[in-house]
């Protein structure tokens, strides 16, 4: 072969490189990789404090201790609930059990567990929210404040805590059926409704935590090896240009003298072994079994980020931050509003010129669930009363035990036994959630407490998502497909190394300088 002929032969198998190397940054930019794995890398980089192992393991107990919230309020809060309904039927059971007269059941009850009683006459809720506007309005017209609205700034001057608690009722008794923000919000099968604070729920029990748990591992996997997903296309990008380059530099080389046998060996070696690192790379890395399982959770978060589960993820811990704030004065004494019950009365009293039994009697007579619902707190010690009310209905009735009285509560008045229930569960576990020793807010503080899980899903969690949804998209809605990576990485590697090792034992690949013609 002519050294002219060697020489163009030798051109053409660098200009080959070339061309490979222009087609590895047509990729990268006909794709838009750079755009969509930098907010793929966003994406990891934002949610990440939530898929951490402790948090996860949290996250169910925290939920679970929601749940338990909606499910002591759902029966209370209004007439459909049922509790209030049941309070008859009650009073009857335990007539019948124990064979005394209901006004004498009644009367044990107040005598003998006094905030059971007043909290049962409290129900349902929604009228406490009913009387709140009358009652400010009664203190104003009795008094020289001005209006309703002056006597309630009176209230949370004085008596901050039981302000916090009733202006919260008054949301969540409005909202409890029909949550602002959930038009439209259905859960993760696109059919059912998030409309009810119970929806809320189970919306985020049974879907949003689920989801979480199910993907947390994948997340880890796609988020915490080396390399981050959002070097990937700079590192495509720089196979691109070294290959360019260096084809580009031999192919000026084999126009000269310089292109010797051994630079022949030499640049054939070189793109064997770049070859070699790329298609190893994605194997000795774990490339395939990594950015498999991020491509899964990819897939299995979409439901998550459907714009309006996002505001329905909004509209939901914004109802639950009501909730919390409504419940946390009155579940204990270290709520303050059980403590504060005199001196407000002491102020309506200071206020209206009356005495304070007076107040209390007006109170009591024009505004009665009111009147009980302040009587009966803090909510506490009617879980503490439960047990020895249980044990006294037992003790005379033929019912075996308190478990057997608990048991012919629930077969008869169901709404009233979750409500009881759940309110013990939610009274022991209010300030130290079971389950949650290791969950902490992203910025490290402890979450125990409901005050504290209703931060760090209002401040924290939500944000989050509503923060990387954006780059969710680009991520999940742009193809390729994040596990197309590793097969066209190894692609390229095997094309680039068969052609190397091709172009060093082609015969005809001579230097021009050895050529013997």
């Amino acid at each position: 072969m002519s050294k002219s002929s060697v020489r163009n032969s030798n051109s053409i198998a660098w200009f080959v490189v070339i061309v490979a190397g222009l087609v590895v940054l047509a990729i990268v930019s006909g794709l838009d990789l750079f755009t969509r794995l930098d907010a793929g890398q966003r994406l990891l980089d934002g949610a990440r404090p939530a898929f951490t192992e402790e948090r996860v393991e949290g996250h169910r107990s925290a939920i679970t201790m929601i749940e338990s919230v909606a499910d002591m309020v759902d029966p209370i809060v209004d007439a459909q609930g049922g509790a209030a309904g049941e309070v008859g039927p009650l009073v009857g059971l335990v007539a019948a059990a124990t064979g005394l007269p209901e006004a004498d059941v009644l009367a044990a009850i107040e005598a003998n567990f006094p905030h059971t009683y007043h909290l049962l006459l409290t129900l349902p809720l929604d009228q406490v929210s009913a009387e709140i506007p009358a009652l400010l309005t009664f203190v104003a017209d009795n008094s020289e404040l001005a209006d309703a609205n002056e006597v309630l700034g009176a209230i949370a001057e004085n008596t901050p805590n039981i302000a916090q608690a009733v202006t919260n009722l008054l949301v969540v008794t409005d909202n409890w059926r029909d949550v602002d923000g959930t038009v439209g919000v259905t859960r993760f099968d696109g059919v059912t409704s998030v409309d009810s604070v119970p929806e809320i729920s189970d919306f985020f029990a049974v879907d949003v935590v689920t989801a979480v748990d199910a993907v947390a591992p994948d997340v880890r996997a796609l988020d915490e090896p080396w390399p981050k997903v959002g070097w990937i296309s700079m590192i495509l990008t720089i196979i691109g240009i070294v290959v360019v380059a260096f084809g580009l530099l031999m192919l000026v080389a084999t126009r000269t003298s310089v292109y010797t046998q051994r630079v022949h060996t030499l640049g054939w070696s070189v793109v064997t072994l770049v070859g070699v690192i790329v298609a190893g790379g994605v194997l000795v890395l774990g490339l395939f079994p990594r950015l498999e399982t991020g491509q899964q959770a990819i897939d299995d978060l979409k439901p998550a980020f459907v714009e309006e589960r996002i505001a329905g993820m909004e509209a939901g811990v914004g109802i639950v931050d009501s909730i919390s704030n409504m419940a946390e004065p009155i579940v204990d004494a270290e709520g303050g509003a059980a403590g504060e019950v005199g001196v407000l009365v002491g102020l309506v009293a200071g206020a209206t010129g009356l005495p304070e039994a007076d107040v209390l009697a007006a109170i009591e007579a024009n505004f009665p669930h009111t009147y009980h619902l302040l009587v009966a707190l803090p909510l506490d010690q009617v879980t503490a009363e439960i047990p020895g009310l249980l044990t006294f209905v037992a003790d005379n009735s033929e019912l075996a035990d308190a478990n057997a009285v608990l048991g012919a509560i629930a077969e008869n008045t169901p709404h009233l036994a979750q409500a009881i229930t759940n309110l013990m569960t939610v009274t022991d576990g209010f300030r130290e959630i079971p389950g949650t020793d290791s969950l902490t807010r992203f910025d490290g503080t402890p979450a125990r407490s409901i005050p504290e899980i209703r931060d760090y899903f209002h401040d924290d969690v939500v944000p989050a998502v509503r923060l990387v949804a954006d780059d969710y998209r680009t991520l999940e809605t742009t193809a390729p497909p994040v596990d197309h990576f590793p097969p066209l990485l190894l692609i390229v590697g095997i094309l680039v190394t068969i052609y190397g090792v091709a172009m060093l034992t082609l015969s005809a690949a001579t230097a021009e300088s050895e050529d013997p013609a």
